[in-house]
C-alpha cells in the first residue's frame, strides 16, 4: 500500500463526514484511512462504522483511551501500512483530487533520496481561499530544510507527506503525564537529518474556528511538560545561525522554556 492517511479524533463526529467526502473525490485510490479514536464518546465509532460498511474506500479504526493527540500519531505510525503517511485532523478536508498530482509528480523525486524524509505542500484557508503560509520558495517546488522556514519568521498551516519508514524513528517522547507535545519538537529534531521538497500547490483545506493555535497561559501551564520537552529540543537542535535569523523566535523560545520550568517547580 503507497499511502496511509491518519486521521486523529476526539469527540469531533460531527466534523468527519466532510473529512471522509474529500478522500471519496480523490481518484489516487492507493490508500487507507486509519482512524485512532482517542476515547470519543460521541458515537464516533459507530459513525466509522457506518462508513467502513459502505466499502467505499478502505477504512481501519483503532480506539484508545484518552492519551492525547501525540500518542495518537505515535499509534498511528506504528499501525500504518502505507510507504508514505499524511495527517489529516478530524476537522480537516483534502483539497479534490490532489493526491493523484502529488503521487504522480513529486513523490518520484523524492523515493529514492534519503536526505529527503517527506514533502511539505500548501494548505488553504476555507474562508480565505489562500494559502495559510506565506513562506515562498518561488518556484513550483524546491528542497529545503525546515530551519530555513523556521529562520523566515512566518509561519502557517501546512501540511506534510511523510516517508513512513524514516518517522518511525522519531515518535513522540510521551508518558502517562504527557498528553501534549508541540509539533515543533518533531519538526526541530527531524531537520538535524533530513530536508523537505516543499512543493507551492494545495492538499489540504482547513476551516477557521477548528484550528487554534494561541498559547493560553492555562495551556501552557496544563502540559508544562511536554512543552519544556519541545521547547528544549529547538534550544539543542537549531543552530544558531537560524536563532540569530530570526532572534524573536529564540527569546521566545526562552521564555516558554522558563516559565514551563517554573510551572513545573510549582506544580510537584
Amino acid at each position: 500500500m503507497l499511502l496511509t492517511v491518519f486521521t486523529p479524533t476526539y469527540n469531533r463526529s460531527e466534523h468527519l463526514y466532510l473529512c471522509y467526502q474529500s478522500l471519496l473525490s480523490q481518484r489516487f485510490k492507493d490508500f487507507e484511512w486509519l482512524i485512532i479514536d482517542d476515547g470519543s464518546t460521541d458515537g464516533t465509532k459507530d459513525l466509522i462504522e457506518k462508513f467502513r460498511l459502505e466499502n467505499k474506500i478502505n477504512i481501519r479504526y483503532i480506539y484508545q483511551e484518552n492519551s492525547g493527540k501525540q500518542a495518537a500519531w505515535n499509534r498511528g505510525i506504528l499501525n500504518a501500512r502505507g510507504d508514505y503517511f499524511i495527517g489529516v485532523d478530524s476537522d480537516d478536508a483534502l483539497v479534490d483530487d490532489s493526491l493523484i498530482l502529488f503521487f504522480k509528480k513529486y513523490i518520484p523525486i523524492i523515493k529514492d533520496d534519503k536526505n529527503i524524509i517527506g514533502i511539505r505542500a500548501l494548505s488553504k484557508n476555507n474562508t480565505s481561499q489562500y494559502a495559510d503560509s506565506t513562506y515562498s520558495i518561488d518556484k513550483e517546488f524546491s528542497i529545503n530544510s525546515w530551519f530555513d522556514e523556521f529562520s523566515s519568521r512566518i509561519f502557517g498551516e501546512r501540511i506534510d507527506i511523510l516517508k513512513t519508514s524514516l518517522i518511525k524513528g522519531y515518535l513522540y517522547p510521551v508518558e502517562d503525564d504527557i498528553k501534549f507535545i508541540p509539533e515543533l519538537w518533531f519538526y526541530s529534531t527531524i531537520s538535524r537529518k533530513y530536508k523537505f521538497l516543499y512543493v507551492n500547490k494545495y492538499l489540504r483545506l482547513f476551516f477557521d474556528g477548528h484550528n487554534n493555535n494561541r498559547l493560553s497561559r492555562s495551556s501552557l501551564e496544563q502540559h508544562a511538560k511536554g512543552h519544556l520537552i519541545s521547547r528544549t529540543a529547538m534550544l539543542k537542535n537549531i543552530p544558531l545561525k537560524y536563532f540569530i535569523k530570526n532572534p524573536v523566535a529564540l527569546i521566545k523560545t526562552v521564555v516558554r522554556w522558563l516559565q514551563c520550568s517554573y510551572f513545573i517547580v510549582k506544580n510537584k
